[in-house]
């Protein structure tokens, strides 16, 4: 008896998983919108002072000297000369890339990169410098971030030969392979 059940029950897991539809979408072929993987080593993330450019999303604001540091939000910082404060003059941006918040504290802005946190020496804005950087302290789970933080979007897959991931963007992507 025992037999003749077992090709039985056998059918009848093949017929109910034959009915239950993938969970995984069709990729497109095209431009999305999804998420593309942040490198550390890649050239936007330098951080260094730059030309001028113009305030896109600004964000905080601190005061050092007739120094205005303003953050961009995502972008990096805005320096501008305030010691006339009916004439302000933009001298620079230092950039970095995925900031959100920061804090100037003696001459130390500090900033987020994404999850990492960093300490960057402003006091002589001729000669910004990196002086500390804490990767993935920001991090809610304390670990490396290998996919995207939303589920429900395509994105760029992984590519662990460009080095660490600091961070996700959401972005226009062509020809997604993965989804989460």
């Amino acid at each position: 008896m025992k037999r003749s059940l077992y090709p039985i029950s056998i059918l009848i897991l093949l017929l109910c998983f034959s009915c239950i539809e993938s969970s995984l979408p069709e990729f497109p072929q095209g431009e999305v919108v999804g998420y593309k993987p942040v490198y550390l080593t890649d050239p936007e993330n330098a951080i260094e002072l730059v030309a001028a450019r113009p305030i896109e999303n600004p964000g905080q604001i601190y005061l050092l000297g007739d120094l205005l540091l303003m953050n961009d939000v995502g972008k990096g910082i805005h320096v501008i000369d305030n010691a006339d404060p009916t004439n302000p003059l933009a001298r620079g941006f230092l950039t970095v890339q995925g900031s959100e918040n920061m804090v100037l504290r003696d001459g130390i802005v500090y900033v987020n990169q994404f999850n990492s946190l960093l300490a960057i020496d402003v006091s002589d804005t001729e000669n910004v410098q990196v002086i500390s950087r804490n990767e993935d302290v920001l991090s809610t789970n304390g670990e490396e971030t290998v996919v995207p933080p939303l589920e429900g979007y395509f994105f760029e897959c992984v590519d662990f030969s460009k080095g660490k991931i600091i961070g996700w963007v959401l972005t226009t992507i062509e020809a997604p392979k993965c989804f989460r």
